[in-house]
Order: structure tokens, then sequence, then C-alpha cells
């Protein structure tokens, strides 16, 4: 069955399965990293899909908010959390010292919102 090589050898990661989370395939940049084999690019693409080892914002300072919140709080967060930070990276929000950089970090950290 795998006697063949594969000429993309994450494409081949995939084929036997060894990527253990599903991550969105049909964004454009995955698509276009996988077909010129951009596996650098590849890989910032993947880790914006998933949280590290925890759930803690401080050990996933490379991560966008929406992401994170995606991945490790409770729906009933974005009620509150302001939208204008949704695209910003945790550790911008977390160095962010105006009222609604805080209030973001806050509710971030905010354990009524943990999954």
């Amino acid at each position: 069955m795998l006697e063949k090589r594969l000429c993309n050898p994450l494409m081949g990661l995939f084929a036997v399965g060894l990527v253990l989370q599903p991550i969105a395939t049909h964004s454009q940049i995955v698509t276009d990293a996988f077909k010129n084999a951009h596996l650098f690019k590849l890989s910032l693409v993947i880790s914006q899909v998933r949280p590290g080892g925890s759930c803690e914002a401080n050990e996933n300072l490379s991560l966008f908010a929406d992401t994170f919140i995606s991945a490790c709080r409770k729906a009933s967060i974005r009620r509150e959390f302001p939208s204008e930070y949704l695209n910003s990276y945790l550790e911008d929000i977390k160095n962010d010292r105006s009222a609604t950089g805080k209030r973001a970090w806050k509710l971030l950290n905010d354990g009524r919102f943990k999954k």
C-alpha cells in the first residue's frame, strides 16, 4: 500500500492518518501550502488552528483571540468580548493597556468561560 513514495511528505501523513486533529482544509492558504509544499507556511497555519498543550491564555500568546476562544472558551464569552480584538494576537491583547484591552485580557482569563 505505501510501497510507492508520496511526492509530498506532509500529504503522506494525512493519507496514513498520522495527523491527529482535523484542520480547516477548505482554507485557501492551506490548499496553496499543500500544492506548493511550503511546510513552514503550513506549520504557521496549523499553529493558528489549535492551541498548544493547555488552554491557558499566557501559554498561547501566538494565537489569535478568535482561534483561542473557539478552542478553549465557551461561546458565551463572545457576548462580552470586545469584537475589535478578535483578530488580534493574545500577546498584543495582554500588552494593551487601554480599558478595552484590559477587559479583553480579563475575559480571556475568567474562569466563568473556560470549557
